[in-house]
């Protein structure tokens, strides 16, 4: 992430995000907090996890102001409304980070609207449906594409015009699944990959999405 973000020009960060304490969605994260000093971390469950807990250290040390993060919580950022969605405060941690502990964010600026899930699966997607009814003009797929996310209720709810979806190139659990990429076509959804379109950029201007993808190689 660090070489992308220096080719957008960026050399400090307002705020970093971490769904859950996997190794795919926080392994490039304490390179991220020395190299652009973010002025916050948002979190949520903490499990039991060195890998976790030696992030948040190398976090304080560097003067990032650790945050955590509950269903409820609602906050400016920036002119943009930020919407927490998941995970309520008496959501059980577990003996290690599971994917049930994503947290979801949802944010909304003027007319525009990002959802972010993490590994979030079917039972968090219709909590979130059944309390919040989120709309997101830009959703970021759960859970790679996987077939046990973006169920038929979060897509009806939130009726995305874009999706991204990250996933690696070749991967050997055959992501995205067909069925999940039938649900977003049939909403009408646009669809970005990042085996396919590699690295990709989307602004949010308060109106209207627009993507932009990066070739770094």
């Amino acid at each position: 992430m660090s070489p992308y973000l220096w080719a957008r020009g960026f050399s400090r960060l307002d705020a970093v995000a971490i769904s859950h304490g996997h190794s795919d969605h926080m392994g490039g994260m304490a390179a991220i907090v020395r190299n652009f000093r973010p002025k916050e971390l948002w979190i949520g469950v903490v499990p039991p996890s060195d890998t976790l807990q030696n992030l948040i250290s190398i976090a304080q040390s560097y003067g990032v102001k650790v945050v955590r993060h509950w269903e409820g919580d609602a906050f400016d950022f920036g002119g943009a409304d930020v919407y927490v969605l998941f995970p309520p405060h008496d959501w059980p941690a577990g003996d290690k980070p599971q994917n049930s502990d994503s947290m979801v964010l949802n944010l909304i600026y003027g007319q525009s609207s990002l959802l972010l899930e993490g590994d979030a699966q079917n039972r968090t997607e219709r909590r979130v449906c059944t309390l919040e009814h989120p709309r997101a003009s830009l959703l970021k797929v759960g859970h790679h594409g996987s077939a046990n996310a973006t169920t038929q209720e979060l897509v009806d709810s939130t009726r995305p015009e874009f999706a991204i979806i990250s996933v690696g190139s070749g991967n050997s659990f055959g992501l995205p699944r067909y069925e999940t990429l039938e649900r977003l076509a049939a909403a009408g959804t646009r669809v970005y990959r990042t085996d396919l379109d590699g690295a990709v950029t989307f602004y949010l201007d308060g109106r209207s999405v627009k993507a932009a993808s990066m070739d770094l190689r």
